[in-house]
């Protein structure tokens, strides 16, 4: 090969560096391969399906106390928090009305709660017709959601009085990208050395050996890169809310637009033996890339509908997108790659609502909050549905993030960066109809001691659970149960007195 070949080739492998950085193929792990699939279903199947709610859900309008509507209840003590019930002539409240409240009654509670008002069941329609789906507070009450109250990240359980004394805390409070780092990370300082790889990529990593059969990576993303997913030497596979991103007009079988003399060049080029380490590692991990995004895009899309499920999701909703494509990749990994673990990423947003919490003249459900909370609903509600198709339910768990709580009082039309934050967990193997946890009195700058409830003067809640005791219960649940590897994973664990939160069977 000539010098002017040799170049030409290398600016061809170069060129291409673009294109794929903007599809799915630069996703692809290098090692990752599909075997043949063996058709028998997995029986020791689990996955966990992460919804991140990215910009900081307003958890204490999500999940609110419901007992009395009269003088001294814990609603109105929220109310008074929250600046009043929002309405026409009290624009800057943050409170829901009590009568808009859908109600729950957590087991083993003395208060009553309710939902905010977007959570209801609702149906879906298509070309196909029309499909029921439960909402949030149908699966609540029927045990099959918990919510873990006040979470967030720390380095060891802390008290107003030892905050305001300097003891340690995370770095970065109230910032977003710092805090969905330490989220991400599940630990609560970013120079800790686990803090190179996600917690849910370290669990998938402690538990490879379960993960084995497939060839697929046990992390997968369908929100870009994640580093709630990266362990060592692991990165996730990451895939749209319309599947796989094969390359266009590079198909093998496909004359149209000279699609397969194009492949046929590319597999050339890529066919080369290169002297540069770099060059050959390049096409290497291309080849093996286009030949995992078209096996599993030929698995997703097969004609006898193996790769899909039949479920009704939202349309015009992108986080129902992504589960729609999560679900009929749980079915395939299960039924057709045989793999045993899998840790899934979505994501949606933005939940940054510093203004226009509420909308003048616009529906509770439909406008600001609201909105934004229907399509959670609508979107984990369609998803059960499926889970429940394909028999999946009590081998999947969803649970939500968020990088933070807001304040309790608002700034006049919104609500502003705070600290804890409460979490939903979802499935068969939830402990569900239950608030795990210790919810908040919701009182604004409070410092007791007796009842572990701080507050800062915006209402900015101290944690009482963290994120780490949060994700320990989920990863003993995928297998990793022995001390010595939660701890490796979670090396903050032992300063709390609670490893298993409980709110998994």
């Amino acid at each position: 090969m000539t010098r002017q070949q040799h170049n030409a080739r290398r600016r061809f492998l170069q060129q291409l560096t673009g294109s794929f950085a903007l599809g799915a193929v630069s996703a692809f792990l290098p090692q990752i391969g599909l075997i043949p699939r063996a058709m028998a279903q997995s029986s020791d199947y689990k996955a966990l399906v992460c919804v991140y709610l990215a910009g900081a859900n307003d958890a204490y309008n999500w999940l609110v106390p419901r007992d009395s509507n009269a003088s001294g209840s814990h609603y109105q003590r929220y109310v008074s928090a929250r600046g009043g019930v929002y309405s026409a002539s009290n624009t800057a409240g943050l409170a829901l009305n009590f009568d808009d409240l859908l109600p729950i009654r957590p087991q083993g509670s003395s208060v009553d709660f309710g939902l905010h008002p977007s959570h209801v069941d609702f149906s879906a329609s298509s070309d196909l017709g029309s499909q029921a789906h439960s909402g949030l507070q149908t699966l609540f009450n029927q045990g099959k959601a918990a919510f873990v109250c006040n979470v967030g990240p720390l380095l060891q359980p802390i008290s107003k009085t030892g905050y305001d004394n300097g003891e340690p805390r995370p770095p970065q409070l109230f910032s977003h990208n710092d805090q969905e780092f330490l989220w991400h990370v599940g630990v609560g300082n970013q120079s800790n050395p686990v803090a190179r790889y996600g917690w849910g990529g370290r669990v998938a990593t402690a538990i490879a050996a379960m993960s084995v059969g497939s060839g697929l990576s046990p992390a997968i993303s369908t929100a870009g890169a994640a580093r709630f997913l990266v362990g060592d030497g692991l990165l996730p596979y990451q895939l749209s809310g319309e599947g796989v991103n094969t390359l266009d007009n590079y198909s093998a079988v496909d004359s149209l637009n000279y699609s397969a003399a194009r492949r046929a060049v590319l597999d050339e080029l890529l066919g080369e033996t290169y002297t540069h380490p770099f060059e050959q590692g390049y096409a290497s991990t291309v080849k093996r890339s286009l030949q995992v995004g078209e096996e599993l895009d030929a698995l997703l899309n097969a004609n006898d509908g193996s790769g899909n499920v039949d479920t009704i999701f939202p349309t015009g909703n992108s986080l129902a997108a992504q589960l729609n494509v999560v679900a009929r990749m749980i079915k395939i990994s299960r039924d057709s790659l045989m793999a045993r673990r899998q840790v899934y990423f979505v994501r949606y947003g933005s939940f940054d609502l510093h203004d226009g919490m509420f909308v003048s003249g616009g529906e509770l459900t439909d406008s600001g909050h609201g909105e934004l909370l229907t399509a959670v609903n609508e979107a984990i509600g369609a998803f059960w549905t499926a889970l429940g198709e394909i028999g999946a339910r009590g081998q999947v768990t969803t649970f939500t993030m968020s990088e933070f709580g807001r304040t309790l009082s608002g700034n006049g039309s919104g609500s502003d960066h705070a600290w804890g934050g409460n979490m939903l967990v979802l499935g068969d193997a939830v402990q569900g109809g239950r608030l795990f946890g210790t919810y908040p009195q919701l009182i604004l700058n409070n410092n007791d001691d007796s009842l572990q409830d701080w507050s800062f003067n915006r209402g900015q809640y101290i944690p009482t659970t963290a994120t780490e005791q949060f994700a320990a219960t989920l990863a003993r649940w995928m297998g990793a149960t022995d001390s010595s590897v939660l701890d490796a994973i979670f090396p903050n664990l032992s300063k709390f007195s609670t490893r298993d939160l409980g709110f998994m069977a």
